[in-house]
């Protein structure tokens, strides 16, 4: 009996846990810059929650208790809701919500669909003339074309005062088209020699190769397009004048509601409730977005980073 044996069987139990590994220690300045980042990071949320939970709490308040509203609601009404889904202010607020539903899907639809079909050729070395291609596209986006251009060709196209001209203006996005085109760089030679060894067209590549394993980029790319067009009324304010309701996007249609340009000045009720029906339309015109962010969030966290590396 060796012992180890018989130090066991007299009840003495030997200390079997590993040796602790010897740890950095941080300085004091490595502490206080943690200590600062929470802080920071902890004022950076109350800067973006308070003014949701005031505007939840205006929404869903009295407006007789106006004056007594902090954070939380007080004197529990929806009837700055009612007003806007049922009452004075729905068919305005529903026209401009499928407005915005339309603008954003074929936007989003359009824009990404082009962006990666001009990316995929662009990917590609032997490419000709790739580089002008590239410097073009790259103007773009430092130079834009101003405004009274974009009306001028708006109005002999005769699309002012409609959603289309929205639409055409958003169309381009040359920082999702540098994504795109990142990301078919870094695909692997080999895949796509394979696929033409097997007799697959270029279209046949695009579509049936390089989306399926681009649809993570192309997941983080649709969200960012989504958020942007849902929230976006730039645009609007330039090619659709504030007499033309059914053209409204859903974000320009609130911009007008702030203003109160929009709200009936005719009736009592409205005039007091007019920061309680602003706060309604505004949380609901959240709620599409967070419906959305659930479904993408594993694209976005992986999206960026798959393009942004090669090999």
């Amino acid at each position: 009996m060796n012992q180890a044996t018989s130090n066991v069987t007299e009840g003495y139990i030997p200390n079997l846990k590993p040796k602790r590994k010897n740890r950095i220690k941080e300085g004091i300045l490595d502490r206080s810059l943690s200590v600062l980042n929470i802080a920071l990071l902890f004022a950076l949320v109350l800067i973006i929650v308070v003014p949701l939970l005031s505007y939840f709490s205006l929404a869903f308040s009295d407006p007789y208790f106006n004056d007594e509203i902090t954070i939380f609601p007080t004197h529990l009404s929806t009837k700055a809701f009612e007003y806007i889904l049922v009452g004075g202010q729905s068919k305005v607020f529903w026209r401009s919500f499928f407005n915005s539903i339309i603008i954003t899907v074929v936007v989003t639809v359009v824009s990404n669909l082009v962006e990666a079909l001009a990316a995929y050729p662009l990917s590609k070395p032997d490419c000709p003339f790739r580089g002008g291609i590239m410097m073009y596209f790259i103007i773009t986006m430092l130079f834009s074309a101003g405004i009274i251009p974009c009306y001028l060709l708006m109005h002999q196209m005769k699309l002012l005062n409609t959603i289309w001209s929205v639409i055409l203006i958003s169309i381009s996005n040359v920082g999702n088209l540098l994504l795109f085109k990142t990301f078919f760089e870094g695909v692997s030679m080999d895949i796509q020699e394979a696929a033409k060894i097997d007799g697959a067209s270029d279209f046949q590549m695009f579509f049936r190769i390089m989306v399926p394993m681009a649809l993570p980029v192309f997941g983080s790319c649709c969200f960012f397009t989504i958020v942007g067009m849902w929230n976006g009324y730039g645009s609007a304010m330039m090619f659709i004048e504030s007499s033309a309701q059914d053209a409204y996007p859903l974000a320009y249609y609130i911009y007008l509601l702030l203003a109160q340009a929009s709200l009936d000045k005719t009736d009592d009720y409205v005039m007091m409730a007019a920061h309680n029906i602003e706060a309604a339309a505004m949380l609901l015109s959240i709620i599409p977005i967070l419906c959305i962010y659930p479904f993408v969030i594993r694209y976005i966290k992986g999206g960026i980073q798959i393009g942004s590396v090669k090999g």
